[in-house]
């Protein structure tokens, strides 16, 4: 490899370690942002002071529910325009948008489900920092056998976590998830039968490469689809070691794809 290439290399190497480590900073700060409003506005103290910051956190997520949907919509449009303009994907509109997006929709969860809605996010945003950490370090074969095992776990804690204030949540996650992963296995042998592409309005989009092996990923989708099938219907004790069952197929997963790294 001549010094031309390697210096090539390193750029997009350090250039998508940035972007991850941007995505896993951009997810902390919003769990330590959740951390603070179930610290204060859900469990409040009943004192003068306590209900005084209670209150005025009820406006104030109401408020960032508001901007942040509207936010995100319009950093929507600036990514879409600026993406047309240098003809690709451009980072850090589409950024903005996503951590928009993610305080308005955060917001108006809290706003619809109350403590439920706080105990769904502090699980979920980490693990999505987790999966921009995978996305951009990683193979993209495993980071979509992480994500289809992501979808799996989160349904089952739901399920091992599930209460009465938690009901309509596990319900919409339970159709949701299902759908997405049924999806997701479909057009993972759509994907294969074209080598690694898929054809979007007349154009083909590389989605892996032409030696990636689609078994662990397609498992990973079977496996989940089959855990949240199964611990839906007998509850939260089925639940309970299905849950280590599929972060022991992930933890093997993380194993083999970087030992393919090496």
């Amino acid at each position: 490899m001549d010094k031309k290439n390697k210096t090539a290399i390193n750029k997009q190497e350090d250039t998508a370690l940035n972007r991850a480590l941007l995505w896993f900073a951009a997810a902390m700060v919003l769990e330590f942002l959740l951390l603070l409003v179930d610290r204060y506005y859900i469990g409040f103290i009943a004192d003068s002071a306590g209900i005084a910051l209670a209150q005025a956190l009820h406006v104030v997520i109401r408020v960032v529910a508001v901007l942040g949907l509207v936010g995100g919509v319009a950093a929507a449009v600036w990514c879409r325009k600026a993406s047309v303009k240098c003809g690709e994907l451009a980072f850090a509109p589409m950024m903005i948008s996503a951590v928009a997006f993610a305080f308005g929709i955060s917001g108006a969860l809290i706003v619809l489900f109350y403590t439920a809605a706080v105990d769904l996010l502090c699980v979920l945003v980490p693990a999505l920092g987790v999966l921009a950490l995978v996305y951009y370090l990683y193979q993209k074969e495993f980071f979509v056998s992480a994500l289809c095992a992501g979808v799996g776990l989160l349904g089952l804690w739901l399920v091992r976590r599930g209460s009465a204030r938690m009901g309509v949540l596990i319900d919409l996650y339970a159709v949701a998830a299902l759908v997405v992963l049924v999806a997701a296995l479909v057009l993972l042998f759509c994907v294969k039968k074209q080598s690694g592409t898929l054809t979007v309005k007349g154009k083909k989009v590389v989605l892996f490469g032409k030696q990636t092996e689609y078994l662990p990923v397609v498992l990973s989708c079977i496996f989940s689809l089959l855990a949240l099938a199964v611990g839906f219907v007998l509850g939260s004790a089925a639940a309970f070691y299905l849950l280590f069952g599929l972060l022991v197929w992930l933890l093997v997963l993380l194993v083999y794809y970087t030992v393919k790294l090496m």
